[in-house]
């Protein structure tokens, strides 16, 4: 009898947890765009995090190239060819993180404007922006690749 009272709550609670029971939930579910400017900030937001995922490899390859100029510094006879490309190479990875920082920095979505057309229009901008910033990063990280890339 016990069982049957437990088992009888258990659903009775289940059954009032959700008032609507009718109602789809994707309705609910604030990870579907509703409007297009809610599109293009999930787009914009995509792509912070795709720039955000180099980040790490951004610091590997500036302490690598710092490790390389290093170890030239210590030769006797100093490849200056070398050094500057080296030189280079940091500067781009260093600005494209920069690059970053400061689009993180400067983007604030409370900024959009209040009607769709303020906010599509702001999101747009932050897209190309970010897109940029991505370019930025992959440009610098694909160039440092090619230099420390088979080297010792």
């Amino acid at each position: 009898m016990k069982n049957y009272i437990a088992f009888f709550l258990l659903m009775s609670a289940y059954a009032c947890g959700n008032p609507n029971n009718n109602q789809p939930t994707d309705e609910h579910n604030a990870a579907i765009p509703k409007t297009a400017s809610d599109s293009v900030y999930k787009s914009v937001m995509k792509g912070h995090d795709e720039g955000m995922e180099k980040t790490g490899e951004l610091v590997r390859l500036k302490e690598e190239i710092t490790q390389r100029k290093d170890s030239i510094a210590k030769l006797k006879t100093k490849d200056q060819h070398n050094i500057a490309t080296l030189d280079t190479l940091f500067n781009n990875l260093v600005y494209a993180d920069e690059l970053m920082h400061k689009w993180m920095v400067d983007f604030n979505p409370d900024n959009a404007g209040n009607s769709e057309e303020e906010r599509l229009n702001f999101f747009k901008k932050e897209k190309e922006k970010i897109d940029t910033v991505n370019a930025r990063i992959s440009n610098s990280i694909e160039a440092a690749k090619k230099i420390t890339a088979g080297k010792p």
